[in-house]
């Protein structure tokens, strides 16, 4: 009789939380940040779509993004007809730029287990990040970076080998996951500045919507954030083995 368990592989597991760790160290230099100066912008795209994108499903209307050189954004989105009572869909929308990357990114983690749907979900992503620069990027910058990026990840789906597709959905996901982490006073601010803008913060908008505080939000959201990271991580490292007995 058959027995099903499951083996982790701890040191791929770990080897990623590590390289997450140093991969957040970097970006908080000055010439780390200007060489991952790409990935802010597409943890920006990631930030900003996750607003626009709750917009939609709350019944709202995503109008446009801009994403500025210095790396912050800014999503644009009315409802006229919302699904929800107002104060819940503001939340939702702004939890969503927050949350909704470490959901994406969790995600593509768990689809580069399998060579095929790695394929599947960078071309998918590619795809769709070109279709957003037509309709929704509204900024220089943006269109730059977020089209280079989605041209490069298309061609890597095209032409790379499928182990390297594999390895790059993984590194996707995982900058995804620790972008939370990347702006992670944002998170604890009260109000920010963008493009020379003072702004309420995403946390500060849960807050004045649904009470507590704009640090309480901060802190759920980045222990929600990591135990994600950690689940996608765990489940995308474990293989199946199966015992006679």
């Amino acid at each position: 009789m058959a027995k099903t368990k499951y083996k982790v592989d701890y040191y791929s597991f770990g080897g990623f939380i590590l390289f997450g760790l140093i991969l957040v160290s970097v970006w908080q230099t000055y010439y780390g940040y200007y060489i991952l100066y790409p990935f802010t912008i597409l943890g920006t795209w990631f930030h900003e779509m996750g607003h626009g994108i709750m917009a939609i499903l709350t019944g709202g209307t995503f109008e446009y993004l801009e994403i500025f050189p210095s790396g912050s954004g800014v999503a644009y989105n009315s409802h006229t007809y919302q699904l929800l009572p107002m104060k819940y869909t503001r939340a939702l929308v702004s939890s969503a730029g927050l949350f909704g990357p470490p959901i994406v990114g969790a995600i593509l983690i768990l689809m580069s287990k399998s060579l095929r749907k790695s394929k599947i979900i960078l071309y998918a992503l590619s795809i769709f990040m070109l279709i957003s620069v037509v309709i929704w990027v509204r900024s220089t910058t943006g269109i730059v970076v977020v089209s280079s990026l989605g041209i490069l990840f298309l061609i890597l789906t095209i032409k790379a080998k499928s182990s390297i597709i594999q390895f790059a959905v993984q590194i996707i996901g995982l900058i995804a996951c620790v972008n939370t982490y990347r702006q992670i006073s944002y998170l604890f601010m009260d109000n920010g500045v963008i493009n020379g803008e003072q702004m309420t913060s995403d946390t500060g908008q849960i807050a004045n919507q649904l009470g507590l505080t704009h640090t309480f939000w901060g802190g759920f959201i980045l222990i929600l954030s990591f135990i994600l990271l950690l689940t996608s991580l765990h489940y995308r490292n474990r293989t199946k083995i199966v015992s006679e007995y």
